[in-house]
């Protein structure tokens, strides 16, 4: 059992990819009609229609229907999600600093620009400037209000965050006016682009970095005329309800990783280590016994060394192995180790307790053919012989069912599975519960080219 595989296939999450198809979809009439009902509250058919667009880009087999129950269960499981951790713990591991609304808005216009952007560039080559920069007018700010803000510069700043009044100062500062196409003049002020950033952003503010504050400015303008543009294409409730499916993917996505279940399986989740706790001894022989192929080590090997003085004479030897001379005969020669008397043989070597560094480089080697020459570990200005290792014979084995890194492992798996099992039962659970309507905008297999 793959528990991340099974998750996903139990969440039913639409990965959004970065690979989006390029063409404008044809035909939108009827995206703020509800594709389904879940307890009364609308699923409208832009949001299905568009994930469906996303998901064929993954998957040209994708099916509407699978996509319309994706988002189905993710609204499920979302709003479960939020209800049991909230949104403050749900977005924790996300973009890593961004705060929450902020990283969901960003979700939406780079949806929406990526896959409508051709045609809002053929609106934006009408205007006079045949771009939005002619609608732009740049304000210039003062040292003396940026001071207001952030205080004088040169000064160590431990606390990258603006209080109230600092806030209420930036809000005044405005960095940029504009006029959008259709209407809606606005501005962006230092307090909007402030809002906006991660920890690094907030550095070159803090920095006082203009051009970095004018370039996010016209960044913010860009995405209200995406999303100014959608609204007036697909209707405010249809763009909306796009934001929320992005947030209950983004949930879903969060629950997954607090169940362990996430992308980096090494992750730490408090719930899984409560979990793999519960784990039973019998459980982990169970389990080591149904994986054991996963468990295979080197018990021991038979092998040779030849160890030489220095570099130079280590890759002669070297040179004279690759051309086909013998091994011991070699060791016998130019080994300086004890064992060159005995062709270099060092016997078998068992793979126990912590094994010194010429075992861990024997295990290194696989069987039958000479290692380049290693240096042995000293400080770089060291004198520090070389060695040669061939190995003749390995034998494997197995870890032991009672050894802490088969216990590890076992109950890490068996948690993961646990979490599985959970999420699933919730997922069955919340749809059997859930009045779910589906509609005739739901049914239909019509959609973007």
């Amino acid at each position: 059992m793959n528990p991340a595989r099974t998750l996903r296939a139990l969440a039913g999450a639409v990965w959004l990819a970065c690979a989006w198809p390029g063409a404008a979809a044809n035909g939108q009439g009827g995206q703020g009609t509800a594709a389904a009902r879940i307890d009364g509250a609308p699923l409208l058919a832009f949001s299905v229609e568009t994930s469906w667009r996303i998901a064929r880009a993954a998957d040209p087999a994708a099916r509407r229907g699978a996509t319309l129950d994706a988002l189905i269960a993710n609204r499920l499981l979302a709003d479960a999600a939020r209800k049991r951790f909230g949104e403050a713990v749900l977005s924790t591991g996300q973009r890593v600093g961004f705060a929450r609304d902020v990283a969901i808005d960003d979700q939406l216009v780079s949806t929406l620009r990526t896959l409508y952007g051709a045609e809002m560039e053929q609106d934006l080559r009408r205007l006079p400037g045949a771009g939005l920069d002619s609608l732009l007018h740049p304000q210039a700010v003062s040292e003396a209000a940026l001071d207001g803000v952030f205080g004088k510069p040169g000064v160590l700043q431990l606390d990258l965050n603006l209080d109230t009044a600092q806030l209420a100062q930036a809000d005044k500062l405005v960095l940029l006016r504009f006029a959008l196409p259709h209407g809606g003049d606005g501005s962006i002020t230092l307090g909007d682009v402030y809002r906006r950033q991660n920890v690094q952003g907030r550095v070159a503010l803090f920095a006082r970095e203009r051009n970095f504050m004018q370039r996010q400015a016209r960044v913010q303008v860009a995405a209200r005329y995406v999303l100014d543009w959608s609204r007036r294409r697909f209707g405010t409730d249809a763009v909306a309800d796009l934001r929320r499916v992005l947030a209950d993917q983004g949930d879903v996505q969060a629950m997954l990783r607090l169940h362990g279940m996430g992308d980096d399986q090494h992750a730490g989740s408090r719930l899984l280590d409560q979990l793999a706790s519960q784990v039973s001894p019998a459980q982990v022989r169970d389990w080591y016994q149904r994986h054991r192929e996963d468990f295979v080590r080197i018990e021991r090997v038979r092998a040779r060394h030849i160890r030489l003085p220095d570099e130079a004479t280590a890759r002669t030897v070297s040179a004279a192995l690759a051309a086909g001379a013998d091994f011991a005969t070699l060791a016998r020669r130019h080994s300086v180790a004890p064992s060159a008397a005995a062709g270099g043989a060092l016997g078998w070597v068992r793979h126990e307790g912590r094994p010194g560094w010429l075992a861990q480089l024997v295990f290194a080697q696989a069987e039958g053919k000479a290692s380049v020459p290693v240096r042995t570990p000293a400080p770089p200005d060291a004198q520090a012989p070389w060695e040669i290792v061939l190995v003749e014979q390995r034998v494997l084995g197995y870890q032991e069912a009672n050894s802490e890194s088969v216990r590890y492992v076992a109950s890490r798996a068996l948690a993961r599975e646990m979490a599985a099992a959970q999420l699933a039962a919730l997922r069955a659970q919340l749809l059997r519960k859930a009045r779910i309507d589906i509609t005739a905008a739901g049914t239909a297999s019509a959609g973007p080219a």
